[in-house]
């Protein structure tokens, strides 16, 4: 075949092991630290070592590694068995499968056509620019040089708006949803790379707008509906309100988080949302606390998939 799917995303340390290589690569990308080379290389060394053990025990706690990749590869094995005319290929940024690896194999098999498809829904410099610009540079740096096809966001795909959709009111099949607040989370990004003209903001609100409109047509009422950010780290400005702030001023003390910045579960939904913050939540005295599971390896997410690839 002469044409490869190629599924994009951060990554995420698989084992502990790699918490290091995850951590080094992530605050060494210049998309996501703005720094001159040498002094972005020395700031990924100080962040990786001074939290290195503090990562180290939060993965721990989620059975020592992130399922990312092994759901991804789930992804792909059931994306391959839909599209019969495209390799199916997956590439993390800052854990291995990495893309020279992969782009060597699939450019010794004679691919001449790549789709770069996103694992996040909603298109930011520091996420899909990021791998992007990582899988054209590995390509060229290997003499490697194929048509590629970009997919830059899918926030307003209409089935995977339904997707979405569906995972909330499921997990409110056994509550009735209008005690409780539905919060979308979303990973937070410094005011300053905003202020760049990133998009991501705009497209989170656009996302969330879209999902009260079409819950509302559902019949599915919650008490009230909010969105939230996570995951800051350091003392720059980062997006607001954080999801402590909208914890805290949730009254009736019944939430149910979606995690609407990931379609594949990772330590930030499993360990931040699901084990961090429960326990804001219950220091809070919530009575209800609940997160939804990502759309990760569902049949629905993976028919999504493939209809992105089809509108290519």
């Amino acid at each position: 075949m002469d044409k490869a799917v190629i599924l994009m995303n951060m990554g995420g340390a698989s084992n502990l092991d790699e918490i290091e290589v995850f951590m080094r690569n992530m605050f060494n990308d210049h998309r996501i630290i703005g720094a001159p080379p040498f002094i972005r290389s020395r700031l990924s060394e100080y962040i990786t070592a001074s939290r290195l053990d503090e990562v180290r025990e939060n993965y721990e706690k989620i059975g020592g590694g992130s399922p990312l990749l092994d759901i991804t590869r789930s992804i792909q094995s059931k994306l391959q068995k839909r599209i019969d005319n495209a390799i199916v290929e997956v590439v993390m940024r800052y854990t291995p499968p990495f893309a020279t690896d992969v782009l060597r194999t699939i450019k010794n098999r004679g691919v001449k056509k790549l789709y770069l498809v996103p694992m996040y829904p909603q298109f930011s410099t520091t996420t899909t620019a990021s791998s992007i610009e990582d899988i054209r540079r590995c390509a060229a740096e290997i003499g490697y040089h194929p048509t590629m096809v970009s997919i830059l966001d899918y926030y307003d795909f209409e089935p995977y708006l339904a997707t979405v959709e569906d995972l909330i009111a499921e997990s409110v099949e056994d509550v009735n949803p209008s005690d409780i607040n539905l919060v979308f989370s979303a990973h937070g990004l410094p005011v300053s790379v905003i202020k760049k003209g990133d998009p991501y903001q705009k497209q989170v609100e656009a996302e969330v707008k879209l999902h009260v409109e079409r819950l509302k047509k559902r019949g599915l009422v919650f008490n009230q509906i909010h969105l939230a950010y996570q995951s800051k780290v350091g003392p720059m400005r980062w997006l607001t309100p954080s999801l402590e702030r909208v914890l805290e001023e949730i009254k009736n003390r019944r939430v149910l988080i979606y995690p609407i910045a990931f379609t594949v579960d990772n330590s930030e939904t499993l360990f931040e949302l699901d084990i961090e913050y429960r326990e804001v939540a219950e220091e809070l005295g919530f009575e209800f606390y609940r997160v939804c599971r990502c759309p990760n390896d569902s049949d629905r997410f993976v028919e999504v998939l493939e209809l992105l690839y089809r509108r290519m």
